[in-house]
């Protein structure tokens, strides 16, 4: 058995190492390329030679991992102040929601190449690495075990689906990955049975509920929602939130159907990448809207659709809405997190496909807080809504009762995550 994991650690490695230049070179001459700016060298480990005082590592994939991560990353920094902490992401988009954090330095994570997160890992030397979710590399665990460097993965969590498949790569699983891991702290019991599955040992194991019920808003942002809802105060603005490419024609069509029937709409289309900003403005404007970007100097009261064209400003087009249709929903993408809106007091919709968010949107539709339904069935339910301020009320107040029930995820996180702090 011993043989057979050091030959399945060598040919990843070896895969690995070939492919990363590959997958560098793609990136960088690709339209996201151009997002990473000039730190992109640091998909291959080119971080600065300098003292990082041996901080804590938290890793945060993207835009739906660094919301979750943000308050939690926050209460870390309040509790424990002398503590370094760097922060990696994979995209620019998840890389712009620190851009405001002094207390944290950012970088893009390596590829998981076993040159590149050797030289990574070397410069920056940290105590201890945080992973929200389910950002697992087998090259980065193996040198981070080598270097004797903990690795806690948070806020987990594993669908039966999923756990069914790796169940039959149980050993490659373990010898990969789950033999590297000192702690688990997952969302769920059922995420916890799952992982137990897979042959984590229970003491590796627990249980803090969803970082997401705990999330935190900036207040000003909230203000300058409310500021921009009072430049068309005799409007209902539909915010459709996070697109991904195919979804933008089916929003369109929901909006002009219900707008059909409600005259004084708005819709805020929100797309999900920066890179398809000007596309998604160009694909309103043929559909025959009168469509301005949230960045031009004016925008009219005839306007019918603004593009989100900005970074890091969620908050602020969620709290302008009078109801959002989260996306991600409507091809199969698996859903965004509703509690983007909730946490603003903005009531929230999906489409069909919610995987990755099943059980808080299965708990959210139970308490009534919320609405999962078929694209077709969407306008009418948005029409229903939008022309009944009790039924909007209702969603509003089921939907903070579910987020309140559920808070307290950060302060077990924490208190597991004790001995990373000293």
């Amino acid at each position: 058995m011993g043989g057979y994991k050091m030959i399945l650690s060598l040919i990843y490695k070896v895969v690995t190492a070939v492919l990363a230049p590959v997958i560098y070179q793609k990136i960088r001459f690709s339209a996201k390329g151009n997002a990473y700016g000039e730190r992109i060298n640091e998909l291959l480990g080119n971080i600065p030679e300098k003292d990082y005082h041996s901080p804590v590592w938290f890793h945060t994939v993207s835009v739906g991992e660094t919301m979750g991560a943000l308050p939690l990353i926050k209460k870390f920094h309040e509790r424990w102040p002398d503590k370094h902490i760097v922060v990696t992401t994979s995209t620019p988009t998840g890389a712009a929601l620190y851009k405001n954090l002094s207390y944290v330095e950012h970088h893009y994570a390596p590829l998981d190449s076993p040159i590149a997160v050797k030289k990574f890992t070397e410069k920056l030397k940290p105590s201890a690495l945080i992973i929200m979710e389910t950002e697992l590399w087998p090259n980065l665990l193996q040198e981070l075990e080598s270097q004797d460097v903990p690795v806690y993965l948070i806020n987990a969590r594993l669908s039966e689906r999923s756990a069914s498949r790796y169940a039959m790569l149980k050993s490659t699983f373990n010898t990969l990955i789950g033999d590297k891991l000192k702690m688990l702290i997952c969302q769920t019991v059922d995420d916890r049975n799952n992982f137990e599955k897979l042959g984590i040992p229970p003491n590796k194991l627990s249980i803090s509920g969803s970082l997401k019920f705990d999330i935190d808003v900036n207040p000003e942002k909230i203000a300058l929602g409310k500021k921009f809802k009072k430049l068309f105060p005799e409007k209902k603005i539909l915010c459709v939130a996070s697109t991904h490419q195919g979804e933008d024609e089916i929003a369109l069509d929901i909006f002009k159907e219900v707008k059909n029937s409600i005259p004084n709409l708005l819709l805020l289309l929100i797309p999900r990448h920066p890179e398809r900003f000007e596309s998604v403005f160009n694909l309103a404007k043929a559909a025959g809207f009168n469509t301005a970007r949230k960045t031009d100097p004016e925008i009219s009261q005839n306007t019918d659709v603004i593009i989100g064209n900005t970074m890091g400003e969620m908050p602020i087009y969620l709290s302008a809405s009078t109801l959002v249709l989260m996306a991600g929903s409507l091809v199969d993408i698996g859903g965004h997190n509703p509690l983007e809106a909730i946490a603003v007091n903005t009531p929230v919709i999906s489409g069909p496909h919610v995987r990755n968010f099943k059980k808080i949107f299965h708990d959210l539709v139970n308490n009534q807080a919320s609405i999962v339904a078929e694209n077709s069935e969407l306008p009418h339910i948005i029409e229903t809504l939008l022309n009944n301020e009790q039924d909007i009320e209702k969603l509003k107040r089921n939907a903070q009762n579910v987020l309140n029930s559920n808070r307290g995820a950060i302060d077990k996180t924490l208190n597991l995550l004790e001995e990373c702090g000293k």
